[in-house]
């Protein structure tokens, strides 16, 4: 298990905030799979409440990262994507924002269909969105710090909308299990806002280019993801065509009243994709907001193998 720590900031370092009534802002918040995946726990800054929010269930997690989000995205504009074998039992959850939207996949096919179908769903009703894709799993720790990284984000997608970003932290230790980012150099138009390049993805290091990356500049991935919508679904075309394929005859259904059905009928067919190997390692476009006062740290329990 992994957790993140607050790490040492420079009293002069500011952060670029995003005005709170961004007109296109909307988020996605990705319940996964707990019956087929089990995913790591990442924690933001240092506080007494750690161990309480290490034991936290998956049920627990999720509803905070709702409510996290809710901090800078309006509720209306949240949308909770589930496995239906898990969405009744996450509607307590949800219960905590009550004008959330859900997304509810017939099965589980990995986080490629996970985030394209709900990113065709916003496309559909608003082309200019700026979207913020949060896994449930990162219990965090001083909100409102970790709100300003996305926020930092999501104003320099305003900026560049060809560039959607990643959130990396740096690592305390050498860990071979999650995906780490080589940042190349300040990318042009977005330097005021600290966003870098990707020079590469590396989900499973060699020794070798890991210790490289660990003295250098490398960062582990967040797997938060802030783009606009067509930027993201224009890189999904290209890398994983298939999905988006398999998911083009809902767009006509989308809120209509053959809308389940249809659903059924193409998740049939929906092949498995991961985000992480099928898109991010082969897109060329992903720059990286490197988060200076974030580290992760071993917890003391052993780390399992990414599951997205």
């Amino acid at each position: 298990m992994i957790e993140i720590v607050a790490a040492p900031t420079p009293a002069s370092r500011q952060h670029h905030r995003v005005p709170l009534g961004m007109q296109h802002l909307w988020g996605i918040v990705l319940a996964g799979d707990d019956g087929r995946s089990s995913r790591s726990h990442y924690i933001v800054g240092a506080s007494s409440r750690r161990s309480h929010l290490l034991g936290a269930p998956p049920l627990a997690r999720f509803r905070r990262t709702l409510q996290r989000a809710a901090r800078l995205i309006p509720e209306e504009r949240l949308v909770a994507v589930l496995a239906r074998s898990d969405a009744l039992r996450y509607e307590p959850a949800l219960a905590a924002v009550p004008r959330a939207r859900r997304v509810v996949q017939p099965t589980y096919r990995g986080t490629g269909p996970e985030i394209f179908l709900p990113l065709m769903k916003i496309a559909r009703e608003d082309a200019h969105a700026t979207v913020v894709i949060l896994p449930h799993d990162h219990l965090v720790d001083h909100k409102a710090r970790f709100m300003s990284y996305v926020a930092t984000a999501a104003r320099a997608v305003d900026v560049r909308a060809d560039v959607p970003i990643v959130l990396g932290a740096y690592p305390r230790d050498l860990d071979p299990a999650y995906a780490w980012i080589d940042p190349g150099p300040p990318v042009e138009g977005l330097e005021a806002y600290s966003i870098r390049a990707v020079q590469r993805f590396v989900r499973r290091p060699s020794a070798a280019d890991m210790m490289a990356l660990f003295d250098g500049n490398g960062l582990l991935s967040t797997l938060v993801i802030v783009g606009k919508v067509e930027t993201l679904l224009e890189i999904g075309r290209a890398c994983v065509p298939d999905v988006l394929e398999t998911l083009e005859p809902l767009e006509d259904a989308f809120d209509g009243p053959e809308e389940r059905l249809m659903t059924e009928a193409v998740y049939e067919y929906m092949p498995e994709a991961s985000i992480s190997q099928d898109v991010l390692e082969r897109g060329e476009r992903f720059a990286v907001l490197p988060i200076p006062d974030v580290m992760w740290q071993e917890s003391g329990e052993p780390a399992p193998a990414l599951a997205c």
